[in-house]
């Protein structure tokens, strides 16, 4: 992630930095109610990241649980 790309939600952008370290990349998009996407490049699989999740604790579980299926990639 770029400089000024965190999500506002600390919660969201806590799990999207492990995932981060974890080998996957995350791309922001700024478009509408998405905030941008986390990509695992070797499967291609995208999990979509909104700007403002209701619940920002299962947003950000939900992300964890995208990291882990997708540790053992590649």
């Amino acid at each position: 992630m770029a400089l000024g790309d965190r999500h506002q939600k600390k919660d969201v952008e806590a799990a999207l930095k492990r995932a981060e370290a974890v080998g996957l990349k995350v791309t922001r998009t700024g478009r509408g109610h998405r905030w941008g996407y986390l990509i695992c490049c070797p499967c291609n699989d995208r999990y979509k990241v909104p700007c403002t999740p209701q619940n920002q604790e299962d947003e950000a579980r939900d992300i964890n649980r995208f990291t882990r299926r997708h540790t053992n990639c590649a």
